[in-house]
């Protein structure tokens, strides 16, 4: 499903890029901050385990954007962000004593944004950013009760603020430098064991990226 959200995503991009519009491509370094909180429900006794972990991380990012006018139309692609590990030790009556992991990714991120330029200062145009991101959680979990959980895809909406402009030597190149806010759905999600467990995570990513590029 994602991957045909990504090709829709493309074609989309191709089709609404003006012929008096400039194209550009970029790689971007981005330092996440991804939060996730989550809870898993065990079996009969409904027992909730609830955990949250911050992890960071430098992530590389690839782009390609169109611009016209003061408004930027852009698509970008993330291989894999690692979401952290958590784990713990429980001792109950219930038949889930022992030591509990997990740990998670997002794998194949694709975002289509907008930049809007709303002032110029110090020869920087500043903008405001708004997008849309499609990615799959991959679960890795290492649980005493033997409950495995699904990859699941899943979607955000992102907000920003950055400030880009030319660079001082070469021909047609450019930075941008931006702080962005990602709110993705929940993940929710039963055993596939059908031991009756259940999981529940949200996600959230503020992520600070600096980006330099090639215009053509």
């Amino acid at each position: 499903m994602k991957k045909n959200i990504a090709i829709f995503l493309s074609f989309l991009f191709i089709s609404i890029t003006s012929a008096k519009a400039e194209t550009m491509i970029g790689i971007t370094g981005a330092f996440h901050t991804l939060d996730v909180s989550g809870t898993e429900i065990t079996r009969q006794s409904g027992e909730k385990n609830t955990g949250s972990v911050s992890e960071s991380a430098v992530v590389p990012e690839l782009f390609i954007e169109s611009e016209a006018d003061g408004i930027a139309l852009g698509l970008s692609y993330v291989p894999t962000k690692n979401m952290g590990k958590k784990s713990r030790s429980d001792t109950n009556s219930e038949g889930d004593t022992g030591t509990y992991s997990a740990e998670a990714e997002l794998s194949d991120v694709v975002q289509i944004y907008v930049d809007y330029t709303v002032s110029q200062y110090a020869g920087a145009d500043i903008y405001v950013k708004g997008g849309l991101q499609f990615a799959t959680i991959e679960t890795v979990e290492s649980l005493n009760s033997g409950s495995t959980y699904p990859n699941e895809d899943v979607y955000g909406f992102t907000l920003g603020v950055g400030a880009k402009g030319a660079l001082p030597y070469g021909n047609n190149l450019f930075y941008k430098a931006d702080i962005t806010y990602t709110d993705f759905t929940d993940y929710k999600n039963s055993d596939q064991g059908g031991s009756g467990n259940r999981i529940e995570a949200d996600l959230n990513d503020t992520a600070v990226k600096l980006s330099v590029g090639y215009k053509f």
